[in-house]
């Protein structure tokens, strides 16, 4: 398995070998895929005119508790706006 460097810009490149494989051009869009869990980091390549599927996104993320703390910050400051 190839070993790739991140650049100081946060660029990685894909080995020719492994481009060639998969039949990966420039403009080739790909699909990130992390896991915080596992801290891995999965590419896809996606075809023409497909849209990554956004099911399980959120699976391993705080995101209902942030929301949950969001709404009730938005709730405090709605009180103090009528309050005056």
């Amino acid at each position: 398995m190839p070993i790739v460097i991140l650049s100081e810009r946060g660029q990685l490149v894909i080995p020719q070998q492994v481009r060639e494989k998969l039949d990966l051009r420039k403009g080739s869009r790909l699909y990130l895929e992390f896991s915080q869990p596992s801290k891995t980091i999965t590419l896809r390549p996606l075809e023409a005119g497909q849209r990554p599927s956004l099911r399980g996104i959120l699976r391993h993320t705080r995101a209902l508790e942030m929301l949950e703390a969001e709404h009730q910050a938005e709730i405090h400051r709605d009180e103090r706006r009528r309050r005056g």
